[in-house]
């Protein structure tokens, strides 16, 4: 399941956010339940399925004596866990507490991002097109990645 393309949409007075039907329909193709797992991570909500989930929670279990920073991240991600459903018009409800810690407003940006979606505000999304990227040069050097352009 890859996350590709960025939309432009609109939460309603609920919260509730229609997905791009592609979004959905491979969403429901790994997850016929229609549950996703919506988190916190960095400035944003982020959409995973609950298998992934699982598989993160297996990851973190295995990690013993973690960092301050590593138990920071913890308390971010499985603290702003929400599963929620798909319903029979495509749209999936932001709880209200992931609407604001995410710094989400009426109008929002769902980013496909390979294995997730994210979910940003529209003020967020303009900042980042502005954002320059030199500094990660040496790091996709690092690891064999050449942009073919």
């Amino acid at each position: 399941m890859k996350f590709r393309g960025h939309v432009h949409r609109s939460l309603d007075a609920k919260g509730r956010l229609m997905l791009p039907p592609d979004w959905r329909d491979m969403i429901l193709a790994n997850a016929p339940d229609g549950r996703l797992v919506l988190t916190l991570y960095e400035s944003c909500v982020i959409g995973i399925t609950a298998a992934q989930w699982a598989e993160l929670e297996r990851v973190f279990e295995k990690i013993k004596a973690p960092t301050k920073p590593m138990r920071d991240l913890q308390r971010k991600l499985f603290g702003g866990f929400e599963e929620v459903g798909i319903d029979r018009q495509g749209r999936i409800q932001i709880p209200t507490h992931l609407r604001k810690s995410g710094k989400l407003e009426r109008e929002v940006v769902l980013l496909g991002v390979g294995n997730r979606f994210e979910i940003v505000g529209e003020g967020a999304f303009e900042a980042m097109l502005g954002q320059q990227f030199d500094d990660v040069s040496g790091e996709l050097a690092q690891h064999g990645v050449s942009l073919p352009f």
